[in-house]
């Protein structure tokens, strides 16, 4: 898959951005703007969104691919991966696969394994996103960025998702709550972190793996590296070491 990346290029230690669902890789400008200081910067848009094409299948395992594609392509040595919100699920994918070119992981406000989430659910959010056309993305995504959105953060969330696949969103829901990330993220000895936005708890995020320390950040809503950018940056100074 020909995706569309920035590389900042650079002699620092790689670290990889990978964007949520619905969003691009425009989410982290900020945190690369912060770390490209220290180190070599990769943002990328994951197929069916933003400035990279669509496709015919939309899974966790085919975005796990993309992401070894680039991190093939572009001769990276052994890099940090941090993923917001769905990317949670390749993350533990990838370093199932490829553990030996990590040197570590920060899951942000990332989802972790729903493969125990009951059955009925599951069906119903599949039968709930088939429904899925761009204006419903719109009212959708409204809802979920919530009350502790900023207003400039609710505009370029709602304005990545205007540009992303209609398809992807619900073929990649559904491929995520039957991804085994506990059993795939088990394969990776290395440092593990969860950045989370405070006061929130589900038993299917990522800081509930085994292994991962957790720090969280107040007053932002899901999207906390637009919410919050300075607070996010510290923390990943905090980490990626």
């Amino acid at each position: 898959m020909n995706l569309h990346v920035e590389d900042t290029g650079g002699s620092g230690v790689p670290v990889v951005l990978h964007h949520g669902l619905g969003c691009d890789a425009l989410v982290w400008s900020a945190q690369v703007e912060h770390l490209r200081k220290k180190h070599r910067m990769i943002t990328f848009d994951a197929r069916g969104h933003g400035s990279s094409p669509r496709a015919p299948e939309y899974t966790v395992a085919a975005l796990a691919e993309d992401l070894n594609g680039l991190v093939t392509r572009l001769a990276l040595p052994k890099l940090w991966l941090v993923g917001h919100s769905l990317a949670g699920t390749v993350l533990s994918e990838f370093a199932g696969r490829f553990p030996y070119k990590l040197l570590g992981l920060v899951y942000v406000d990332a989802v972790g394994d729903f493969t125990s989430e009951p059955q009925d659910m599951k069906e119903w959010f599949r039968k709930h996103d088939q429904g899925a056309t761009a204006e419903k993305l719109q009212e959708w995504f409204g809802e979920m960025l919530g009350e502790l959105a900023r207003p400039e953060t609710k505009r370029r969330v709602l304005e990545s998702v205007a540009r992303m696949d209609v398809a992807a969103f619900g073929a990649l829901r559904a491929s995520a709550a039957d991804a085994p990330g506990a059993a795939s993220l088990s394969r990776f000895q290395g440092p593990k972190f969860a950045l989370d936005a405070e006061g929130t708890w589900n038993p299917y995020m990522a800081y509930n793996f085994e292994g991962v320390q957790r720090r969280t950040i107040p007053g932002v809503s899901h999207w906390l590296m637009l919410d919050d950018p300075a607070a996010l940056d510290a923390a990943l100074d905090e980490v990626i070491r």
